[in-house]
């Protein structure tokens, strides 16, 4: 019995365990075209939202979590703490730099639960910081990043050069412009 009990309470913590998600929807229509949001200039590609939540023991030290890291081989880790603004923001900024894309219009999601309901008699009691509810949720759209084409950039370096000459030459004209 004592067994089962065990048993019981590990497969109702795993399914309860926490979960990290990195969900992406392209936005568009199916040709790749994007699309302009709220009146900027950049066209819209992608929609990103990362999140992550876990359970804590008195709001402090970790039970369990959801595993946001790369190179993860379960989807959760005990006693360490991933729901956590850097290691997200970490994911989000990774993502969008192997995309070529800017971050826009971040919407941040935080929530905290304290207190843990006990039903005693069909009345829930509050049972405040024993075992807590944290949920950290990054939504944002991704803009492409602008490049200049390979030919604008040789005319700006021959601008540059020429803008250089043209600073050499007003320089002597100067009176102790130029050096002495």
């Amino acid at each position: 019995m004592k067994k089962n009990l065990h048993l019981l309470a590990s497969s109702c913590l795993l399914f309860s365990a926490g979960c990290f998600s990195l969900e992406t929807t392209p936005l568009g229509d199916a040709s790749g075209h994007s699309i302009q949001l709220y009146g900027n200039k950049e066209q819209a590609s992608e929609h990103v939202v990362v999140s992550n939540f876990g359970w804590y023991f008195f709001n402090y030290w970790p039970i369990v979590c959801g595993n946001a890291h790369v190179d993860r081989r379960f989807p959760w880790r005990f006693f360490r703490n991933d729901v956590d603004e850097n290691v997200l923001q970490r994911r989000l900024m990774d993502y969008a730099s192997a995309r070529d894309c800017n971050v826009t219009d971040l919407h941040i999601f935080n929530n905290a639960e304290v207190l843990m309901s006990i039903g005693v008699g069909g009345v829930s009691l509050p049972f405040p910081y024993v075992i807590s509810y944290r949920e950290l949720q990054y939504s944002c759209s991704l803009t492409r990043r602008s490049r200049p084409p390979i030919d604008a950039r040789k005319a700006g370096m021959e601008d540059r050069k020429a803008l250089t000459e043209e600073m050499r030459t007003l320089l002597k004209k100067i009176p102790d412009g130029g050096s002495k």
